[in-house]
């Protein structure tokens, strides 16, 4: 996998930017308790980003299918240098406000659903057009690339939760900025994928592309289609959970557990721990796991949540690490799907579907968990997380279930700007046989 040209360099990208938000998802949220001392406002100012992703996640399918998924990802990372480096600068020069900080969080949401649907569809380009549509081979480049974000939500939390003690958490954000940056360099020296493939027009592939002008043909494809719709339905209620968690460890640690944020960061690397072990199960044996298989690790992504009542730090610790254990099985047959269970001409436009309903759902997460901490106490938010996750696991059981449906035919794909039609090599070597699911 690492010898195929762009995959290692979008691996190393994808670790350094995500390292950089694990520490912003550590520090923003601790920065806003610390400085108004109010749960609602700190959950506010992360729902602003998430809010940016529903809103303008759907129309920036026509973007991604208009620029082609290299130049939206570098697009997105420029964007985003000076939109992060703003909170420390406003915080350093006194303008920094409530308000400020709700637009700048929107703005940097505006560029996460183009960003991470380009992001998954030039997998299948960086694949080639015979590899990219081997179901096992383009679910190990998922587990791959995604364990660049598992790794990386192993050493972030706990750096983070260092570095917040030491310098403070407005400061934590300038690296955040700078790890952008370096994401922007290393796709644009080298991450290019080879010309991509215009095969025979079908009459799938003429409907595809008629659709391809109409905003929302991506969330009508995922809605027709059974088993993406359980999908999705199952990583909604996964994603409205899993963000509440990450507000409620802040207050937990604060009234219950010392109030020292190198203790947030512990527990936050514990899950970052479970998904980096996760990633490396997912690369080397996901390829062997049947439905069934996958059936336990959706219960086993549930179950621990329960932990989060018992008041004690190990436990709580325990609980996230077997949920981010299971967590990139999930994710990688979760992508790999969804890409190859649509006709190539539209999948910028499912793919940012699926983004945007995922992040729509964080934002409800994010929004509600605040005012729920007031009003009901962290035990009653725990315990609906737990709920609300387990619905996500036997959600995601009938979604494999239903899942009969062969890979989408790879027929026309949009083309990067400045690429030119050509026919597939009728002597290209079929794709290798090792892979995951």
């Amino acid at each position: 996998m690492l010898h195929t040209p762009g995959l290692l360099a979008l691996f190393v990208a994808k670790l350094v930017s995500t390292f950089g938000s694990w520490l912003t998802l550590l520090a923003l949220p601790w920065f806003v308790l610390v400085t108004t001392g109010s749960p609602v406002k700190m959950s506010a100012v992360l729902a602003a980003e998430f809010l940016g992703v529903a809103t303008l996640g759907l129309p920036s399918g026509k973007v991604v299918a208009r620029l082609g998924v290299r130049r939206t990802m570098l697009i997105c990372d420029a964007a985003r240098v000076p939109l992060m480096a703003l909170i420390p600068l406003l915080h350093q020069t006194g303008w920094l406000s409530l308000p400020a900080l709700l637009v700048v969080s929107f703005g940097l949401g505006a560029f996460t659903a183009p960003y991470v649907s380009s992001q998954r569809l030039i997998l299948a380009d960086l694949l080639g057009p015979t590899r990219g549509t081997d179901e096992k081979l383009l679910a190990r480049a998922n587990s791959l690339i995604d364990g660049a974000t598992r790794v990386a939500a192993l050493a972030g939390p706990a750096l983070g939760g260092l570095l917040i003690a030491l310098l403070g958490p407005a400061q934590v954000l300038w690296i955040d900025a700078g790890t952008y940056l370096i994401s922007y360099l290393i796709l644009a020296a080298f991450v290019r994928p080879p010309a991509t493939v215009v095969a025979g027009t079908d009459r799938e592939s003429s409907r595809a592309s008629d659709e391809q002008s109409a905003t929302f043909a991506g969330l009508r494809h995922a809605l027709r289609h059974r088993a993406l719709r359980l999908f999705v339905l199952a990583l909604t209620f996964v994603t409205i959970s899993v963000p509440a968690v990450f507000i409620c460890l802040p207050v937990l640690v604060m009234d219950d557990l010392g109030g020292d944020p190198r203790t947030l960061g512990l527990l936050t690397a514990a899950n970052g721990a479970g998904l980096a072990i996760g990633s490396l199960v997912a690369v080397t044996g996901l390829s062997r796991m049947n439905n069934t298989a996958l059936t336990g690790a959706a219960m086993l992504q549930c179950a621990p949540l329960w932990l989060l009542l018992v008041d004690q730090a190990f436990a709580v610790a325990s609980g996230l690490f077997l949920v981010g254990l299971a967590t990139p099985l999930l994710a990688a047959t979760l992508n790999t799907r969804v890409t190859l269970r649509t006709p190539a001409p539209i999948r910028p436009y499912v793919m940012t579907a699926v983004t945007t309903t995922e992040n729509l759902a964080a934002f409800v997460g994010y929004t509600a968990a605040g005012p729920a901490l007031q009003l009901s106490g962290l035990r009653t938010v725990f315990a609906v997380i737990a709920t609300l996750a387990a619905l996500g696991a036997i959600t995601f059981a009938m979604a494999l279930r239903a899942d009969h449906s062969p890979p989408a035919v790879p027929s026309q794909r949009p083309r990067e700007p400045g690429q030119h039609r050509h026919t597939p090599a009728i002597h290209e070597p079929a794709a290798g046989t090792e892979g995951n699911l």
